[in-house]
């Protein structure tokens, strides 16, 4: 089966992976966990459909270091092999146009970057360590999830939970995800935490592995974020969950933080980071990316959002601090020569892009827009863009559009078609102190207007 490896996969050297022909409309995932083992077992349906006007006679899967057993479509083995990161499947019957199709895979999952085993906990931070998917940037789809817990433990998953029982020893909790999602933020954890529950503005907190001084700070960053987005909170329960080790990391209504988080929620930095992974639940699953080079719009606007939160709770003087840390750091990225336009298009997958320069650039750039614009506009015109994004995805040129929106009290000029049609513009019009902006650091286009954003 070699051949097909090599069909599919092979392309030059720095080049971008081609695109795959294919979308996942939902994934059906069940998993029991195994602490002492460090083993997971688990089988994922997944339905998909083509996205081409001719036959697909094989997939691409990402699929971490998991051992797959089998893939079958209804009855029917299907052939595969597994090439590094990725499961190729061949299909014995080629996917046809508009033809909605389901295979299913079962496989077992061990320790990995991304699975994170200890004798009393497990969670993820990367969705194909622990289930075979698409995780290509523009890719979303649904989400059930059916979690088979060991006794005596208590599991969160992505979504909202919408039922419980008990079945052979085990707590069996089912997760759904009814709105279009990347993968990316698809995860769970479980083990042996304390719980606390509370509500806040019809949403129940829950808290796993940490007190009851979670809720204040969550519940004013809630309120916060509301405000200044005009969304309330995308969702009915928001879990987060205190573990061992030193995850950060945001998922459809579920954060992970450190447990030495619980007790530290006095210094700015970790409030930050508390206040910047709840913010993803509004830019990043109430509001998804188009692809790879709107990655950034799901890491700046949270880390922005977190800063200035910081600064109506502590203080001008904390604000100014955080988003001094977040200019240092970018700067020491560029002097590293790793600075690039927030709207690349060269990382290929979310991994590739999910480094420092979208949360640091991405912020800074904010406030610059905010410095630029004034307060009351920046905040207008993030409303305008969340109200008007909401459930869909975006790109760099829809901020864009609403902040000229707000800011020329019109609709502005149509960005659809990006970064090319801005070059192609640049000497038709005269650009606005805004376009200059959005130019140099969003689609990395240079110019000799005297307004500077370096």
């Amino acid at each position: 089966m070699r051949w097909m490896v090599l069909s599919i996969a092979t392309f030059p050297l720095g080049a971008a992976p081609p695109a795959r022909m294919y979308t996942v409309e939902n994934y059906d995932v069940s998993i029991q966990p195994d602490l002492a083992k460090q083993r997971l077992n688990g089988e994922v349906r997944i339905r998909f459909h083509s996205l081409t006007d001719t036959d697909i006679s094989a997939l691409e899967l990402d699929a971490g270091g998991l051992v797959i057993e089998s893939v079958l479509e209804g009855q029917a083995p299907q052939p595969f092999e597994r090439n590094h990161g990725l499961l190729f499947v061949v299909l014995t019957k080629p996917l046809r146009p508009d033809e909605p199709r389901t295979i299913a895979v079962r496989y077992q999952a061990g320790p990995a970057p991304g699975l994170k085993f200890f004798p009393d906990q497990i969670y993820t931070s990367v969705t194909s360590d622990w289930m075979p998917c698409n995780d290509g940037p523009a890719e979303r789809a649904t989400l059930h999830l059916t979690i088979a817990a060991p006794p005596d433990t208590k599991a969160a998953g992505s979504g909202q939970l919408t039922g419980a029982r008990t079945s052979e020893g085990r707590t069996i909790t089912e997760w759904q995800i009814d709105s279009p999602t990347a993968p990316h933020w698809f995860g769970f954890a479980l083990g042996s935490f304390t719980e606390n529950t509370s509500e806040a503005e019809g949403v129940k907190l829950r808290v796993l592995g940490a007190g009851p001084q979670i809720f204040e700070p969550t519940t004013a960053a809630i309120d916060y974020l509301a405000e200044r987005t005009g969304k309330r909170y995308p969702g009915q329960i928001y879990t987060q969950v205190f573990t061992h080790g030193e995850v950060s990391r945001a998922m459809a209504g579920l954060a992970l933080l450190p447990e030495s988080y619980a007790q530290g929620l006095g210094k700015p930095d970790n409030l930050r980071v508390l206040t910047s992974k709840l913010a993803h639940q509004w830019y990043g699953v109430g509001i998804s990316t188009k692809g790879g080079p709107d990655l950034w719009l799901s890491e700046g606007i949270p880390a922005f959002l977190a800063d200035a939160f910081l600064g109506q709770r502590l203080g001008k003087e904390t604000y100014q601090r955080e988003i001094q840390q977040a200019r240092q750091i970018y700067n020491q990225l560029r002097a590293e020569g790793k600075d690039r336009p927030l709207s690349d298009a060269g990382p290929a997958t979310r991994q590739e892009a999910d480094d420092q320069i979208p949360e640091y650039k991405g912020a800074s750039f904010l406030y610059l827009v905010s410095v630029l614009v004034g307060d009351s506009a920046f905040w207008n015109g993030l409303r305008l863009y969340t109200s008007e994004q909401w459930g869909r995805a975006a790109a760099s040129e829809d901020l864009q559009h609403a902040f000229d929106a707000v800011n020329t009290g019109n609709g502005g000029t149509s960005r659809t078609g990006g970064a090319s049609k801005r070059k192609k513009n640049l000497k038709k019009n005269t650009p606005k102190p805004l376009d200059n902006l959005f130019d140099l650091w969003v689609y990395g286009i240079p110019n000799t207007s005297s307004t500077k954003s370096r």
